[in-house]
C-alpha cells in the first residue's frame, strides 16, 4: 500500500460537506496489485456508511467493461471482425441510407456518425415490454448519421445499444449471459453485473429487509420520471426500458470489482497469463487511438485523455485508456506510468443537474499521482502538457459524462 497524503482526505470530505455526492470509492493500482483503497460518505443522504463492497451504478463504464469486452473477445476467436457492416446483422429493408455504411469498428470508436443519444423511453415505456427491443433497434437504423461513418468522432449511446443487441443475437443469448460469463473468467463476477429486478412502485411500500437490501447500492437520482429514488435500479433510461440490461448501460459493481476486470485486460496487453497471446493482440488494437478524418481520440470502446481539460488531470500521460460514467464514475489506466485510479461516486444524487465532479475528478487525480510519483526520480516522469485545472467537458450531449 502506498501512502495518500491528508490533503486526499480532506478533499473528499470537503465534497461530501458540500454536498457533490453522498458516496465515493477510490482504489488506486499498480502491476503488481492494490495499492490504496478506501470510501467515503454513506449510500444515500442519511443512509448507512459505503464499504468496500458497496456497488455503484457504473453506468457508462458498461460501454468497455462489458460490450467491448466481448468485442475483444469474440473478435479474437474468429466469430466476428470489425470490418463486419450492419447489413450483416440486420434486414437492409431496416437500414437509412447511411447506417448500411456502418461497420463494429465505427460503433466501437464512436465514429459512426449516429447521434449521442435519443430519449426512446419517452415512447418505448408504453410499448409491451416484449416488443422494446424491436421497437428500439428500428428507431436507431433509420437514423440519418451526422457524419459519414469513419469521418469523425462523437460519442454515442446508440451505436452500443446496436452493439449490445448484435452480440445477443450472434451469440444466442442475452448480454447478461455472456457479460456474466466474461467476468467469470476475468475472476470478478461475484461482485459485477447487471441488475435486473422489478422495483417497487413506492418506496414506503418496501419492506424493511427489502430496503436494508438496497443500501447494498447507493442511490442516483430522485427521478421525476420514475417518481422514486433509485437504489440498485439502474439510472439510465433507455436502458431501463430494455429490463436494465443494455450495451450502453446497466452493470453496477464496486472499485475492487472494476480493478480486477480491468487487470485481467492489462495482463493480456503485456502478454501475461492465460490466452494472452490472441487476446493480447486484441487489446493491443483495442488500446490504440482509432484514426479518423477530423480527430482520434477514441480507441476501440475506451477513451483516451483530451489534450486541454481533461478529467485525468495534468499529470497522466498520453499513454492513457480510460472512461468516465454519467453516475459520476470513472477509471483510467496508464500504460506508461503503470497506475490505475478507479473513482466511483454517485454525483446524481439526488440530481443530475449538478456538475461539480468536473473540478473535482482532475484535483483527485493530480493528488493520487503526485504521491504515486514521489519516489521516482524526475527524468523518469512523463512530460504532460495537459490542463489540470478543469474538466471542460469530453461529451457535450443532452447526456453529457460529467
Amino acid at each position: 500500500m502506498i501512502p495518500m497524503p491528508n490533503s486526499l482526505d480532506r478533499l473528499f470530505d470537503d465534497a461530501l460537506h458540500r454536498g457533490l455526492f453522498s458516496a465515493a470509492s477510490l482504489l488506486v493500482a499498480g502491476p503488481s496489485g492494490i495499492a490504496f483503497e478506501r470510501t467515503w460518505g454513506t449510500t444515500r443522504r442519511g443512509g448507512p456508511p459505503v464499504t468496500p463492497e458497496t456497488g455503484f451504478d457504473l453506468a457508462s463504464l458498461t460501454k468497455p467493461m462489458a460490450t467491448a469486452s466481448l468485442y475483444l473477445w469474440e473478435t479474437a476467436a474468429g466469430r466476428l471482425d470489425l470490418e463486419d457492416p450492419l447489413a450483416r446483422f440486420f434486414p437492409r429493408r431496416l437500414l437509412s441510407r447511411s447506417t448500411a455504411d456502418i461497420r463494429l469498428r465505427h460503433l466501437l470508436s464512436h465514429s459512426s456518425g449516429l447521434p449521442a443519444y435519443r430519449p426512446y423511453f419517452r415512447e418505448l415505456i408504453h410499448a409491451p415490454p416484449e416488443t422494446r427491443r424491436e421497437r428500439l433497434a428500428c428507431c436507431i437504423l433509420s437514423e440519418e448519421t451526422e457524419a459519414p461513418p469513419g469521418r469523425r468522432s462523437r460519442y454515442s449511446d446508440l451505436g452500443y445499444i446496436l452493439l449490445g443487441f448484435i452480440l445477443e443475437d450472434c451469440g444466442g443469448r442475452s448480454l447478461d449471459d455472456a457479460a456474466s460469463e466474461f467476468f467469470r473468467i476475468a475472476g470478478c463476477r461475484d461482485q459485477l453485473g447487471y441488475r435486473q429486478f422489478p422495483p417497487p412502485e413506492r418506496a414506503e411500500s418496501v419492506p424493511e429487509r427489502a430496503r436494508n437490501e438496497r443500501d447494498r447500492w447507493v442511490a442516483t437520482e430522485q427521478c421525476s420520471w420514475r417518481n422514486r429514488l433509485l437504489q440498485g435500479e439502474v439510472h439510465d433510461e433507455n436502458a431501463f426500458c430494455l429490463g436494465g440490461v443494455a450495451g450502453h448501460a446497466g452493470l453496477f459493481g464496486t472499485a475492487r470489482s472494476v480493478w480486477l476486470w480491468l487487470a485481467r485486460l492489462w495482463r493480456w496487453y503485456r502478454g501475461e497469463g492465460a490466452g494472452a497471446g490472441s487476446l493480447g493482440d486484441g487489446m493491443r488494437r483495442f488500446w490504440t487511438r482509432q484514426t479518423t478524418r477530423e480527430d482520434n481520440r477514441w480507441t476501440l470502446g475506451f477513451d483516451t485523455p483530451s489534450d486541454t481539460g481533461s478529467s485525468t488531470g495534468g499529470r497522466f500521460s498520453e499513454r492513457t485508456v480510460g472512461h468516465l460514467g454519467f453516475t459520476g464514475t470513472s477509471f483510467w489506466l496508464d500504460l506508461e506510468q503503470e497506475i490505475a485510479v478507479i473513482l466511483l461516486t454517485n454525483r446524481v444524487h439526488p440530481s443530475r443537474y449538478d456538475e461539480r465532479i468536473r473540478t473535482f475528478r482532475p484535483l483527485v487525480h493530480d493528488s493520487v499521482m503526485a504521491a504515486w510519483n514521489a519516489d521516482r526520480p524526475a527524468h523518469a516522469r512523463p512530460e504532460t502538457a495537459k490542463s489540470p485545472a478543469t474538466d471542460g467537458g469530453i461529451f457535450r450531449t443532452s447526456r453529457a459524462e460529467p
